[in-house]
């Protein structure tokens, strides 16, 4: 890099000189560089312009993409109305048939419920602790011929711990075999009351506790040793045989038990197996595990006992063991099982069933429609009718979003060819926006349909008068009265102008596409050329400041010549006067 003094030798300002010279040749790149910016410019406009018909070419295709039908077609598109919602209700695609049928309901499906046939868990005894039953810590209260005795329950105490406690105030307690906790005096003659307001444990609720005719006191519910939480094949888990680690099935899942499975985990993995096609509930106050189906109907639950005895010691199945513990032969029992019943329904009189409530069209033999039953018809619901009608509001959604765009792509194109705007005498894009313009507004004969203008079905520009003499005359607006109507009235001919295949939006997403064709589209070629113009302004730029910095250099090494051959006439000047 070099260093230069400014006119050390002659005084002058070389420096100034230099950029002044430099400044007059930057002007030229300044001419250029302000073309660049107008040409960058034009194209952002142009790109704004573009993204307004690709969004009016979306929005003509969600209605002109009926011609490739199903999803597609809006016009094809059916709501079902149910005459009570609370019987049933109904949903209908594209092939339901636009009519209305007499449903009557009158029985639902309901699910399958297989149950323990007797308790799978063992009666409660006097190593059973309290906590594991549900019994809360606190306070309970007994009298004894009116006198009060209070009971205080803690966390580790065991049913033996109760009993105990009862008996220190003359009070009997015992459990039978069905697991039922009975309350009576030791004495002869003494009467015992049980419970008062003040007791804070929830002993007394829990298990039902009742005064008996005799004076005795008994629980309604009966207690038992296995939990939700009893871990399934440790020997004191409280169940009524001890549970083999293994397998076993239900529906169409195997589930596995090991030592670390508990009897909340294994109900979990049941009812989160999709295959299982059913979920599991334990009940304490029965000590008997339920498995409801998750399918409608009258069929059976599949359980199966596989290496583990599980089903068997929950009274599901029934096996037979050989001495190495393998299953010999196994029986499902299906009186164990509460079956489902089937949905009874008829329609327009013919009685049909189902084995769900979501009726498929198969099954109700009504094209395009899916039935959910809700509950049997009483006599206070009269005749229930479904009816299916065209769905209008999508295809309603659709009309505003094009007239929208529309409008929108209108406005754009007359504010980018204003006179002095970016795009001003740009004769192809004016004449797409009068096309577009000209297929609205004229008269359509070819199409095929009893409507020929789109103001016919509701779709017009605003008209000028004496009350509205700033009406904006080019943008489309929505009569939606009118276009329901017509729709009601005659919805074929509303397609055929619409989205027939010489429909007016048909017409007019031809020519918009045309425009947006890649490399021969209006917006490509635009786009390429004002591409080229860009790239050459830049290059020509580049190599006009390369120049200026050539010539820059040039005259400073001129200027420090110039400025070397004075400091030497100045030093020979000096030595000569010597």
């Amino acid at each position: 890099m070099s260093i230069s003094f400014s006119g050390l030798a002659s005084g002058l300002d070389t420096s100034g000189w230099v950029e002044a010279l430099v400044s007059v040749k930057k002007a030229d790149v300044t001419k250029l560089e302000n073309t660049l910016k107008s040409k960058q410019t034009v194209k952002s406009t142009l790109s704004d312009t573009r993204s307004a018909f690709t969004a009016l070419r979306s929005a003509l295709e969600k209605i002109t993409d009926a011609k490739f039908g199903g999803t597609f077609d809006l016009f094809g598109k059916n709501t079902a109305t149910s005459s009570n919602t609370d019987v049933f209700t109904a949903t209908a695609g594209n092939a339901a048939l636009r009519q209305n049928y007499d449903i009557k309901v009158q029985q639902i499906a309901t699910y399958t419920k297989a149950q323990s046939k007797e308790s799978a868990s063992a009666v409660a005894d006097d190593s059973t602790k309290l906590s594991n039953l549900g019994v809360s810590e606190g306070s309970f209260t007994v009298y004894v011929n009116g006198k009060k005795n209070t009971v205080n329950i803690e966390k580790e105490h065991t049913l033996g711990d109760l009993k105990s406690q009862m008996a220190a105030f003359g009070v009997k307690t015992e459990i039978d075999d069905k697991g039922v906790l009975k309350f009576s005096a030791q004495n002869e003659g003494d009467t015992i009351n049980v419970g008062a307001t003040t007791d804070k444990t929830n002993l007394s609720s829990l298990i039902g506790l009742a005064r008996q005719e005799d004076g005795t006191y008994a629980s309604t519910n009966s207690l038992y040793k296995a939990t939700i939480a009893s871990k399934l094949t440790d020997e004191n888990s409280g169940f009524s045989e001890q549970i083999k680690a293994g397998t076993f099935t239900i529906g169409a899942a195997t589930f596995t038990i090991d030592d670390k499975t508990t009897l909340s985990s294994l109900i979990s993995q049941i009812n989160n197996n999709d295959e299982a096609q059913a979920y599991a509930y334990w009940d304490d106050a029965t000590g008997k595990l339920s498995i409801t189906s998750t399918k409608e109907g009258a069929s059976y639950i599949n359980i199966e006992a596989g290496t583990s005895n599980f089903t068997d010691v929950m009274g599901l199945t029934e096996s037979e063991w050989d001495a190495d513990g393998n299953v010999v032969s196994s029986k499902m029992f299906t009186d164990a099982q509460e079956l489902g019943q089937n949905a009874i329904f008829s329609v327009n009189g013919t009685t049909m069933t189902s084995t769900s409530n979501t009726v498929t069209s198969d099954i109700s033999r009504i094209d395009g429609v899916t039935l959910t039953l809700n509950r049997a018809n009483t006599e206070e619901d009269g005749n229930t009718t479904l009816k299916i009608t065209q769905d209008t509001s999508g295809l309603k959604d659709a009309v505003n979003a094009f007239i929208t765009a529309y409008n929108d792509a209108i406005a754009k194109v007359d504010e980018v060819t204003a006179n002095g705007a970016d795009l001003h005498g740009e004769s192809t894009l004016t004449s797409l926006r009068n096309t577009i313009r000209r297929y609205a507004n004229g008269s359509n004969g070819t199409n095929g349909g009893v409507y020929k203008l789109l103001s016919e079905i509701g779709i017009s520009t605003a008209a000028a008068d004496s009350n509205n003499l700033s009406a904006d005359t080019n943008a489309l607006k929505l009569d939606e009265e009118k276009f329901l109507k017509a729709l009601e009235e005659n919805p074929d001919s509303v397609k055929a102008i619409l989205a027939g295949e010489n429909g007016v939006l048909n017409m007019m997403e031809g020519a918009v596409e045309q425009s947006m064709k890649a490399s021969v589209g209006y917006f490509d070629v635009k786009t390429t050329s004002l591409d080229a113009d860009i790239k050459k302004m830049e290059t020509k730029i580049s190599k006009k400041n390369t120049s200026i910095e050539t010539y820059k250099k040039q005259l400073e090494n001129k200027f420090q010549k110039m400025e070397q051959m004075i400091a030497s006439m100045q030093q020979n000047y000096s030595s000569f006067l010597q």
